[in-house]
């Protein structure tokens, strides 16, 4: 009579570490002053349009470092000049290949800024650049075995399984009435707001407006701004996602061409190009088998350094200022803003949450001239997260819903009111042989005896592929070992 063992796998899709690293880099710049200064009196530096780019053998990383250096001229008078820094590092990273995913977080350190002569102020900034590159790997893994003398060792594994994701692009070709004539166009940033994704059966339907500030020169050579609203909502399918799991939305946009047409004109013709990535996942909770003993037992086992899952929490804040306006405004033409620098960092049974809300505040003067005023706000957000130890990763995704609302208090005093969404993910990397696969050894009373494992591909109602995915229940009799 021949003993059976009893294995029950299931499949999981999740996204394993390959590789990490902080590293520190300094970006150098020279910038010549249109007059003579006496002194630096400050310098404020914000991250924009951070991009990542996975090569072989490490990730190049890309930005824009946005500055506003004050300083005294000659007159005594304190001055602005607005700067922007490009650069891009490549981090190397070992056994890192095209096609896998990254994870960037920069922040900036430290800025140091020196007046080499009355007119040229350098600078050296300093970037920590966390990044963090990962696979989607299809692993089945044991979570039982039965059997005669047979004990298993399990640990509870909370991972973000990955359902399916996918890229798609969608243009935008818009013609816009500009509210005053235009000689010629100047400038068009666009930017992406208020995303949301909403999981449907097969389907992610994503939906955010593209907000286009747009400056222009009028008849009478003076710069004007204009801003524009465009709504978009696109339909991505991604076969086996459901709703309740959630879905991880990046949107890219750029504007490869615009045209003014028939200057001098009010009417605007631009082409938008939307990069939305969605990834949907499902946070799955398991045991799994990492050690088999029994008489005769062997196992295959697979490291596995994955993200283990400690909590998610989601919730509002509201964040309120006043900026003292350089001089009197009749009313608010517009308050733009954005999130950067968001970084979280986990405490005992807590997180921290630190950014700085960046705003441009457009208004009218007494005589009917667009100003513009900068102003940025650092904001510190401090949550429950029971758990949360220190030295655990903290992903923060934060955005601003709506619109930042402003009232005017007298002549010069602007009060803004803007509320934040943030999502907060705690995670652990942990490094875990699971076992993948299991054999026993018979010792064998005669030549004829064979021993056999019956092996169960489970599958759960809360399986992250469901059953029509998957197919049938696999029952596969493995020929023991002699």
């Amino acid at each position: 009579m021949s003993d059976k063992l009893i294995v029950r796998r299931r499949l999981l899709k999740v996204e394993k570490v390959v590789n990490e690293v902080t590293v520190t880099e300094a970006v150098e710049s020279e910038i010549k002053l249109p007059f003579k200064v006496l002194k630096i009196f400050d310098v404020m530096a914000n991250l924009m349009a951070v991009t990542s780019n996975v090569q072989s053998g490490g990730v190049e990383v890309s930005g824009v470092i946005d500055k506003q250096l004050f300083v005294v001229d000659k007159g005594d008078l304190v001055r602005h000049i607005p700067e922007e820094i490009p650069f891009s590092i490549f981090v190397p990273l070992e056994g890192v290949e095209p096609g896998m995913n990254a994870q960037v977080n920069v922040r900036i350190g430290t800025v140091d800024t020196d007046l080499v002569r009355f007119d040229t102020v350098r600078q050296v900034i300093l970037l920590e650049i966390f990044v963090k590159v990962t696979v989607t790997k299809q692993i089945n893994v044991v979570v039982d075995v039965i059997g005669p003398g047979v004990r298993v060792k399990r640990e509870l594994l909370k991972v973000d399984a990955v359902v399916g994701e996918d890229r798609v692009r969608q243009s935008l070709v818009e013609t816009v009435t500009l509210p005053i004539t235009a000689k010629k166009i100047f400038r068009i940033l666009p930017s992406v707001r208020n995303v949301t994704a909403e999981v449907r059966r097969d389907n992610v339907i994503v939906r955010g407006i593209v907000h286009k500030q747009i400056f222009l020169v009028d008849e009478g050579e003076l710069v004007r701004h204009a801003a524009e609203d465009i709504p978009f909502v696109k339909t991505v399918p991604i076969p086996g996602v459901r709703p309740g799991q959630q879905a991880q939305v990046n949107v890219g946009v750029s504007l490869p061409s615009f045209e003014l047409i028939n200057p001098p004109s009010r009417e605007l013709r631009q082409d938008l190009v939307l990069d939305i990535f969605v990834k949907v996942t499902q946070t799955v909770q398991l045991d799994v088998v990492v050690d088999v003993f029994g008489p005769g037992i062997r196992v295959r086992k697979e490291l596995l350094k994955v993200e283990s899952v400690v909590l998610d929490l989601e919730q509002k804040e509201t964040i309120r200022s006043r900026v003292t306006l350089p001089i009197q405004a009749i009313k608010i033409f517009e308050i733009d803003a954005s999130l950067v620098n968001v970084e979280g960092v986990a405490g005992f049974d807590m997180v921290t949450v630190r950014g700085i809300l960046h705003k441009q505040v457009f208004f009218v003067d007494p005589s009917n001239l667009v100003r513009h005023v900068r102003e940025d706000i650092p904001f510190r957000i401090v949550k429950d997260a029971p758990g949360a130890r220190p030295g655990m990763n903290v992903q923060v995704r934060a955005s601003i819903v709506g619109e930042v609302a402003g009232r005017l208090i007298g002549d010069k005093q602007l009060e803004q009111t803007a509320v934040l969404d943030l999502f907060i993910k705690v995670t652990e990397t942990v490094q875990l042989k699971v076992v993948v696969a299991v054999r026993r050894k018979k010792i064998r009373m005669d030549e004829a005896a064979v021993d056999e494992a019956i092996v169960e591909d489970e599958i759960a109602e809360d399986e992250i592929m469901e059953d029509e995915m998957i197919g049938e229940i696999i029952e596969e009799i493995v020929e023991e070992e002699e």
